[in-house]
């Protein structure tokens, strides 16, 4: 066997490039201290095997006999999560402007080597998003596994000049990726049109009804490709959604529907203390239920909303109602996930950090969001989202612990994804 106990020797003949990579055919973790959503106890001397890519073995080091075409890399003093996840993002809204191509790959390659191993982009140029999943997959540009959405919502919302940046060369809601729904639309060819253009998921957004809502998730099971939606779409309320299939609902605010027809005028005047927004808040103990009945992920994209609410005062009142009932559904045991939502201005480490101070997750669950639930909220969490056998080999090595304090999860090491290390 191999053994590198100073492993970053393993990249010193290669200086000229500024980020190294290597993929043994076998590679040997020891003495690692691994943190995931099945050790919410750390779970100290571990050695983790990986094969062409994938855990094929994990137990206390000095058990087992390790292959001896290995190479073996000590981690001992350091912390082995699973790959972090950004369950919301928008990677190619406007490729001709700010998501131009140099942009994006440098923004893909900085995700990365900060410990994202993988995104879910929630609508974009699926023509650009195709390309750059298959150059992430392949290993030819550093980046974490993109998985991407086709949208799916009412022929009004393709007005929104967002969706012209998305759709140039074609017609927008006339797009497999971007598709205008009515009653008269041919689903099953609608959705076997999304799963043709490589999407993992359809994405519900504005203007449709809930039952037709429902229609979209049930002909979409038929076709085996996950439904994920904003948590109102103006004629469906959450309830229809998590009641329907939909695998994940995003952003917190939009939960309040489901008691209310309208936001009240009073949320947005003047300057309310935490109080009244305590009490504003719509009691949501049914809708919590039926989500965790169903196994419906929340996406709250908490982060988003307290930068907006920085931004432009007028809209604190999405913050301070996104914030509460985040909490709220953590405490009622709601899975949670994480997703920025943010243009990749900051990453999802910044979303764990707020998950904790603004809606009282603790460290270990803030990890289990960016983890095992946001592999779940992309239908991945039987290949991605902890450190265990037969799972994809994308890992986290960090040299400070996260559970004592979460901006430890920025004190990275070395990035394994698919097996293959990046390290700077």
């Amino acid at each position: 066997m191999k053994f590198y106990p100073g492993y970053i020797l393993i990249f010193c003949f290669i200086p000229w490039f500024s980020y190294a990579q290597l993929k043994p055919h076998v590679l040997v973790l020891t003495d690692a201290t691994i943190i995931d959503a099945g050790h919410p106890v750390p779970a100290m001397h571990q050695t983790v095997v990986i094969m062409d890519g994938r855990i094929t073995g994990v137990f206390p080091t000095g058990t087992m006999q390790v292959p001896d075409s290995a190479v073996v890399i000590s981690l001992k003093g350091k912390y082995l999560l699973p790959g972090l996840i950004d369950s919301h993002v928008h990677m190619a809204t406007d490729p001709g402007g700010t998501d131009n191509r140099a942009h994006t790959l440098e923004v893909l390659k900085q995700m990365l080597y900060s410990g994202v191993t993988t995104v879910r982009d929630m609508a974009g140029d699926a023509r650009i998003l195709a390309g750059l999943a298959r150059d992430a997959n392949e290993g030819e540009i550093a980046s974490p596994g993109i998985y991407y959405s086709a949208l799916m919502a009412g022929p009004s919302f393709f007005r929104d000049p967002r969706t012209h940046t998305s759709t140039k060369g074609g017609t927008p809601g006339n797009m497999a990726y971007m598709k205008a729904i009515t009653d008269s639309t041919d689903l099953p060819l609608a959705v076997a049109g999304a799963r043709g253009c490589g999407a993992s998921g359809i994405k519900l957004y504005a203007n449709l009804s809930g039952e037709l809502a429902r229609k979209i998730i049930e002909e979409a099971k038929k076709q085996n490709i996950p439904v994920w939606s904003h948590a109102w779409l103006q004629g469906a309320k959450p309830s229809d959604l998590v009641n329907a299939g939909c695998i994940s609902i995003s952003h917190a605010p939009l939960l309040i529907y489901e008691k209310v027809d309208k936001v009240p005028d009073v949320w947005k005047k003047n300057h309310h203390d935490a109080a009244f927004w305590d009490k504003a808040v719509p009691k949501l103990d049914e809708l919590f239920n039926e989500m965790k009945q169903h196994h419906t992920i929340f996406d709250a994209t908490l982060l988003t909303y307290k930068k907006w609410a920085t931004s432009d005062t007028s809209m604190q009142w999405d913050y301070e109602i996104a914030k509460r009932i985040t909490a709220r559904a953590y405490k009622a045991g709601v899975a949670i996930c994480a997703g920025t939502d943010d243009d990749q201005e900051q990453f999802v480490q910044d979303e764990m950090r707020v998950l904790i101070t603004d809606a009282s997750l603790s460290p270990f669950d803030a990890i289990v969001a960016a983890t095992k639930n946001s592999a779940a909220a992309l239908h991945l969490d039987a290949v991605k989202g902890s450190v265990s056998p037969n799972m994809d080999a994308d890992l986290l090595v960090l040299t400070r612990n996260p559970l004592s304090d979460i901006d430890n999860i920025k004190s990275v090491d070395m990035v394994i994804k698919g097996g293959c290390i990046y390290q700077k």
